[in-house]
């Protein structure tokens, strides 16, 4: 049982060490942000699900799939973020309370308690995409 469990996050590690290393298969941004747009309002009621949130927001914020997008652009890519306002994990990391923030999964059955990892995108002055970060969320181990 812990074999099967443990056998996606070995491969979802392997997938994302390969991907930083420069060795694994160039992400197709189109493709990408089609995910990240399902996933934004997706249940994550799993490990499986929440590994793959996880790989999924970094896979975006390391191989810089939103820089250069305008804020229109990635509405019409991904819909519109949060407004990061006084959350502290935008002041954190550098970002202003005009910069977006999105909760990327929601809990089952609860679609306003997010579940997934975090991702930050922050606007230059003309309102494109020049940064980003994602927060990832780890489960709970049990006892």
């Amino acid at each position: 049982m812990v074999a099967s469990r443990v056998a996606p996050l070995l491969r979802a590690l392997s997938l994302s060490l390969l991907a930083l290393s420069g060795c694994g298969p160039a992400l197709d941004r189109e493709a990408t942000l089609g995910r990240l747009r399902a996933a934004l309002t997706a249940e994550v009621s799993g490990v499986v699900e929440l590994e793959d949130h996880n790989r999924l927001a970094e896979d975006v914020s390391r191989g810089g799939l939103l820089e250069g997008l305008f804020q229109r652009e990635l509405v019409e890519r991904i819909g519109r973020g949060q407004n990061c306002g006084t959350s502290a994990l935008c002041a954190r990391h550098g970002f202003r309370p005009t910069d977006w923030l999105y909760d990327v999964g929601h809990a089952p059955g609860d679609p306003e308690l997010p579940a997934g990892p975090t991702l930050l995108v922050g606007f230059d002055t003309t309102g494109r995409v020049d940064r980003t970060f994602s927060m990832t969320r780890r489960p709970a181990l049990s006892r």
